[in-house]
């Protein structure tokens, strides 16, 4: 079957608002650039490969506005397919049925204040293979945190992407490629300070906080083209999760962003489920 390559135009005219000044990530690799195409999502934008069949990025502009709008909306898990790719070109659900990896957002679906935006965040446009125990710890706490940082200073900027490193790429179904690493961009306007997240995708639970620059020469992509020298040479603190570190006021705190739970061992599981027994046993 002949493959039909995506257009080789940027078009985010229609979505310029969630970048930074207006202006998207520029490729410094212009090798990463084949078979892209851009895609302005309700509420993000992305940058879509169908080498990969991933995005390589996805940008968000958040403030406290839409952040207390995405707390009424309810999570409604309906990924699919993205329409408006050529079918040679996409990411199928089946792609990921039992792989092993899970089904990882770059721009969260905790982030959407419309339904509307909830929905697009489960294209798989902006779905990558994602270690399960990264999803589910590191990059939960992370997120929470970039949420908690919007709180803070009232808007931050953000870029999510991936990066294939490597000799051997991993595929899933023979189609879409499992990335080495996943990345987020934070940029905060109000102190003109920027950092980004940077985690290797497995089980290892390792996070660096590395700069917009360091990023840059690691990935091909210069995810914050706006912002300064010297803002990009140099690396924001960035929070791991959210908290009182950065001495937020208590009524600007999170309410809807617990902890991820921590999984208890299979034979512990066990022990309560013969409990329970016994003691409905007692009862009878």
């Amino acid at each position: 079957m002949i493959s039909t390559p995506l257009v080789h135009a940027y078009d985010f005219t229609q979505c310029s608002e969630s970048f930074y000044g207006g202006v998207y990530p520029e490729f410094t690799n212009t090798k990463l650039s084949d078979n892209t195409q851009a895609l302005c999502m309700d509420g993000f934008a992305v940058m879509y490969s169908g080498v990969s069949r991933t995005p390589l990025w996805s940008a968000e502009h958040l403030d406290r506005k839409r952040l207390q709008q995405a707390k009424e909306i309810d999570r409604d898990d309906s990924f699919h397919e993205e329409s408006t790719l050529p079918t040679s070109a996409r990411a199928a659900v089946s792609d990921y049925s039992k792989s092993g990896y899970d089904r990882g957002h770059l721009a969260p679906s905790a982030n959407m204040a419309t339904s509307s935006q909830q929905y697009d965040s489960f294209s798989l446009a902006n779905i990558a293979p994602q270690s399960p125990r990264n999803n589910r710890y590191i990059w939960r706490n992370i997120e929470s945190a970039t949420r908690y940082l919007t709180q803070k200073y009232g808007e931050v900027y953000t870029i999510t992407g991936v990066e294939f490193t490597g000799k051997k790429t991993k595929r899933l179904a023979g189609s879409v490629l499992v990335p080495s690493h996943f990345f987020k961009a934070v940029y905060i306007p109000a102190t003109s300070q920027a950092g980004v997240y940077y985690a290797p995708n497995d089980a290892s639970e390792r996070i660096d906080v590395i700069s917009v620059d360091e990023l840059a020469t690691e990935i091909g992509i210069d995810v914050l083209p706006l912002l300064d020298p010297k803002t990009k040479k140099q690396a924001f603190d960035l929070p791991l999760k959210a908290g009182t570190s950065l001495d937020l006021p208590a009524d600007k705190l999170e309410e809807d962003t617990p902890e991820a739970p921590v999984e208890e061992p299979e034979w512990m599981l066990f022990v309560w489920a013969i409990l329970e027994w016994l003691i409905a046993q007692l009862q009878a």
